[in-house]
């Protein structure tokens, strides 16, 4: 595919320098990239790359400073160059098709109603009453207990277990526990993709619910009666505890554990390894454990990092002071 033709498909605004028309090959990183590669820079942090990749054409935002020609790649500027490199990536390497229907070493519930265009891969398990809308991939040894809800247009990877009991237990005089029965279900909408090994409680009553286009990494638990908002995205090792309601385009890093009864507002972002112990009400970035306000967070690890030095200094002004009293 030619540089023109490719322009032509990922919307590029302006190729520099103008009429170039090598041939692209493949897709690859810009610091590995060869002759006949596309590459983009979608982050300052790979800037420093232009200047030796191999690459023959970069797709790069306006504001990139850099120049084309004297051995350098082309630039291609798109608005927005990760969104039109991920376009890329599907041209060059179109996803296997894994075809539809249920794959006969599937267990399927007589009882489940099965939409149009499904895809139930090898191993997967489906219980009774169980709704999976149209066009919806269920991938390898997925489990969906009784009476979930999935809708159309939604991926459930492979190893995923959605509507397993959630955790509730009632201490007892004697130091046993008595389990609490789950009778609730979850509830999944449209456009909804989840990633490898997650879980997803039923409710104790009422619904665990995951709105219309959330994404889930890989090994993330959703506790029972969680409500996750719309168009938001969570990373691998979450946990959120029973009961969060987490609002709409959230963006939640890897490792974030949050206690349950609590609410987020929607766009909320919450740095990796952050502890959530107390409802985030406005929008905005929040770090830390318990997390805080990004700069707030910042300020604080700033100051824990000076501790050292500060101890010593005060060490040294403890004993001029005591020194001096001695000369008195």
């Amino acid at each position: 595919m030619t540089i023109q033709e490719l322009a032509k498909t990922l919307l590029v605004e302006a190729i520099e320098p103008v009429g170039a028309n090598a041939e692209i090959t493949h897709v690859a990183p810009i610091q590995e990239a060869h002759a006949g590669a596309l590459s983009f820079i979608g982050n300052a942090h790979y800037e420093r790359f232009f200047e030796t990749t191999k690459a023959s054409a970069v797709l790069v935002s306006q504001k990139f400073t850099g120049e084309s020609g004297s051995g350098h790649p082309v630039l291609l500027r798109v608005a927005d160059p990760y969104a039109a490199f991920a376009h890329a990536l599907e041209l060059f390497n179109p996803r296997k098709d894994v075809g539809k229907g249920i794959d006969p070493r599937a267990v399927v519930s007589p009882t489940a109603k099965i939409g149009n265009d499904v895809t139930i891969m090898a191993g997967a398990f489906i219980g009774d009453g169980v709704t999976i809308g149209d066009k919806t991939v269920i991938h390898p040894c997925a489990v969906i207990y009784d009476g979930c809800q999935i809708g159309n247009d939604c991926v459930i990877g492979p190893g995923t277990v959605i509507g397993f009991d959630g955790f509730g237990y009632v201490p007892l005089e004697d130091g046993t526990y008595y389990k609490i029965p789950q009778i609730g279900t979850v509830i999944i909408e449209d456009h909804v993709e989840i990633g490898a090994n997650c879980t997803i409680d039923r409710a104790t009553v009422s619904q665990t619910i995951i709105r219309r286009g959330v994404k889930l990494d890989n090994l993330i638990h959703i506790a029972h009666n969680v409500e996750i908002g719309e168009n938001t995205v969570i990373a691998a090792q979450t946990g959120i505890s029973g009961s969060a309601k987490i609002g709409k385009h959230n963006m939640i890093a890897g490792q974030v554990g949050m206690i349950g009864h609590i609410e987020t507002a929607d766009n909320v972002v919450i740095i990796a390894q952050s502890g959530v112990s107390k409802s985030l009400t406005k929008a905005g970035t929040y770090f830390g454990s318990p997390a805080k306000e990004h700069r707030t967070a910042l300020k604080i690890e700033g100051a824990i990092r000076s501790l050292p030095e500060l101890i010593e200094r005060v060490k040294a002004l403890e004993e001029a002071l005591q020194k001096a009293n001695l000369d008195q």
